[in-house]
């Protein structure tokens, strides 16, 4: 715990010098809203800066990265791309169920070239942002945990830390969505048992979940036409603070766990 203490300690502080003037000159605090180009800025700046945390950790407690997890090798390209076109697809059936039942809307302005470079960002974004939020997490935090604790307990707990630490960007909005976002976790936790311990499978879950997302947003083709109450599609038009969206990562969580069930020890270590 005072490995995981120290990181996030010194990953605030490196932060803090560009948070503040950007925040002051937005006139910006937690409760308020970001707008989406203001929300990129300090997610960007806060995860460009892990890497000095991740060293600053290294060079106080004489940790290698590796500890934490194996991360880009050849042989985890293909769980990364499995993980990736699971988290696509699953939204994308997530999307068309609705629109097919009409709970949704569906209006693309985007020309195709528009919508193929769009979708390109957000796969980079969704990449870069689920790799680092899966190295800290399933990587540093869980593994910490798991020098004292089981598999689950220690997953979560830090599904637990996972979730409420996504309330610094827009608490009110992200109330709703703290159970789907804890559930989230123990899903990606169940991707990293699958592939014995390798992060590349729940790498690739969390960074395909975020590129369709922030497509999808980014596009606003998607628009609730009120037929359901908005706790079933998403409160807010969050997927994770609705029934389907929770629904969704439970199956997932549950083929996964089909998966995992033959070699799956409650008592290890992933």
């Amino acid at each position: 715990m005072l490995k995981i203490g120290l990181f996030f300690i010194v990953w605030l502080g490196v932060w803090l010098p560009i948070l503040i003037p950007l925040a002051w000159h937005w006139r910006w605090y937690p409760s308020r809203p970001l707008t989406p180009s203001q929300k990129l800025a300090l997610v960007g700046s806060l995860y460009l800066l892990f890497p000095l945390a991740l060293w600053g950790l290294r060079q106080v407690a004489g940790v290698h990265f590796s500890y934490y997890g194996t991360f880009v090798k050849p042989a985890d390209l293909p769980f990364l791309s499995l993980g990736i076109a699971i988290g696509i697809f699953t939204v994308m059936i997530l999307v068309g169920v609705q629109k097919i039942v009409g709970w949704i809307s569906w209006r693309l302005t985007w020309t195709v070239r528009e919508g193929v470079q769009q979708f390109l960002l957000a796969l980079g974004l969704g990449i870069w942002i689920g790799g680092t939020e899966e190295f800290i997490f399933r990587g540093l935090v869980q593994q910490e945990l798991q020098q004292q604790e089981s598999i689950w307990l220690a997953a979560a707990i830090t599904s637990s830390i996972f979730a409420v630490l996504h309330l610094i960007w827009q608490p009110r909005e992200t109330l709703p969505q703290l159970p789907g976002l804890w559930l989230m976790g123990m899903v990606l936790t169940l991707a990293c048992v699958v592939t014995q311990g390798r992060l590349s499978l729940a790498w690739g879950l969390h960074g395909g979940w975020v590129c369709a997302m922030i497509w999808l947003d980014s596009s606003q083709a998607s628009q609730p036409t009120g037929a359901v109450p908005p706790w079933v599609t998403g409160l807010g038009e969050h997927p994770l603070a609705g029934i389907l969206g929770i629904l969704l990562l439970g199956v997932t969580g549950g083929i996964l766990g089909l998966w995992t069930w033959p070699v799956l020890n409650l008592s290890g270590s992933i």
